[in-house]
C-alpha cells in the first residue's frame, strides 16, 4: 500500500534442533513456528498481515503427525488473526518448517515509526512486557519422566508461546523506538540491542519479572538463571524514556522496568551489560543464550 511501510521476518524450526518430537507434538511445532515468526513483526511495531510457509517433510512422516502440524499452524494463524497465503511442500531427510511473515506500519500517522535494535538512547529505561523464564522452565520439566505434563503452566508456555501482537503496535505508536523479542534469552537479546545501538546496559536482577510457578518448582536462583538465559518466551524487551513510559502507563500497557541504558566506554568500544545483584556486579560481554550455530 502507498501509505504503509512493509516489514518482513523469517523463522525456521528443524526437528531435533528446535523441537524434539519425543517430547513435543507436531501440533506444538506448528503453533510455535508461527508465533516465532510473527513475534519479530510485533517487535518492529507492525501489524502482522500475511504468512507463507515452506515445509520440508520426511517421506515416512506419519499422517497423524502431518495433521497435527497443520492443525497447529491453522490454530496459531486463527489466534493471531493472520492470513496464510501460500507456501511450498517438498520431501526431505529431516522435518523442517520455514515461515515468512509480512507486516505493515501505517505511514499516515507521524507518531508511528519502526522499532529497531539500534534506537536505544543513553538514559532510556529498559523494560519487559511480562514475566520470562517460563519457557525454559517448561523445557526443563519436559525432560523429567515422573511429572504430570497435561496441565502444567510452564510446559504450556514452552509449547504454546504467544507473540505479543496485542501491544507491539501500541507501544510503537506511543513513542517506543527500540525493541526486540526475548527469543534467545534476556542477556543475549539485550546485548543485541547494546551492540546495535553502541551503548551499555545496567539491569537489576531482582527487578526481572519471574513466574511464581518457576520459583516454586526450581527455586529463586534457578528461576532467575532461566529468565536470563532461557529464551523462547517471546515477551518484548524495549527501551523508553520517562515521558514515553508515562504514556504507556496511561494506556495500561504491562511493563516492568529492569534497568537503564548507559554510555559505552569509548576506549573499549565494545558493549556490555552490568548485571546487579544487591552489592554484586557481574559484567556480561558475550552471548549467554541460544546459539544458532
Amino acid at each position: 500500500k502507498a501509505n504503509s511501510l512493509v516489514v518482513t521476518s523469517i523463522d525456521s524450526f528443524v526437528e531435533n534442533v528446535h523441537w524434539n518430537p519425543s517430547k513435543q507434538s507436531y501440533y506444538h511445532a506448528g503453533w510455535k513456528v508461527i508465533n516465532a515468526a510473527v513475534s519479530d513483526i510485533a517487535a518492529m511495531g507492525a501489524h502482522a498481515t500475511y504468512l507463507t510457509i515452506a515445509c520440508n517433510l520426511k517421506k515416512k512422516m506419519y499422517y497423524k503427525d502431518f495433521v497435527q502440524l497443520i492443525n497447529g499452524i491453522r490454530d496459531a494463524c486463527k489466534e493471531l488473526k493472520i492470513n496464510l497465503i501460500g507456501g511450498n511442500l517438498t520431501s526431505s531427510n529431516v522435518n523442517a518448517i520455514t515461515v515468512s511473515a509480512l507486516g505493515e506500519i501505517q505511514k499516515n500517522n507521524r507518531n508511528i515509526k519502526i522499532m529497531q535494535r539500534n534506537n536505544a538512547s543513553i538514559g532510556d529505561k529498559i523494560l519487559l512486557s511480562g514475566p520470562i523464564g517460563g519457557a525454559a522452565a517448561g523445557r526443563k520439566l519436559l525432560k523429567k519422566e515422573k511429572i504430570n505434563k497435561t496441565n502444567n503452566k510452564m510446559i504450556k508456555i514452552f509449547n504454546q508461546p504467544k507473540a505479543r501482537t496485542d501491544i507491539g503496535e501500541i507501544i510503537a505508536q506511543e513513542g517506543v523506538k527500540c525493541a526486540i523479542d526475548v527469543s534467545d534469552g534476556l542477556l543475549q537479546d539485550l546485548l543485541h540491542i547494546c551492540h546495535a545501538s553502541k551503548v551499555n546496559a545496567e539491569i537489576q536482577l531482582q527487578e526481572i519479572p519471574l513466574y511464581t510457578e518457576a520459583i516454586k518448582t526450581f527455586g529463586l536462583t534457578q528461576a532467575q538463571k532461566m529468565a536470563l538465559h532461557g529464551g523462547e518466551d517471546y515477551e518484548l524487551l524495549f527501551t523508553a524514556n520517562n515521558r514515553t513510559i508515562d504514556r504507556l502507563k496511561r494506556k495500561c500497557i504491562p511493563l516492568h522496568v529492569i534497568g537503564s541504558i548507559k554510555e559505552i566506554n569509548k576506549k573499549k568500544q565494545r558493549s556490555n551489560i552490568s548485571l546487579i545483584e544487591k552489592d554484586k556486579i557481574t559484567l556480561i560481554t558475550k552471548n549467554h543464550g541460544w546459539e544458532h550455530f
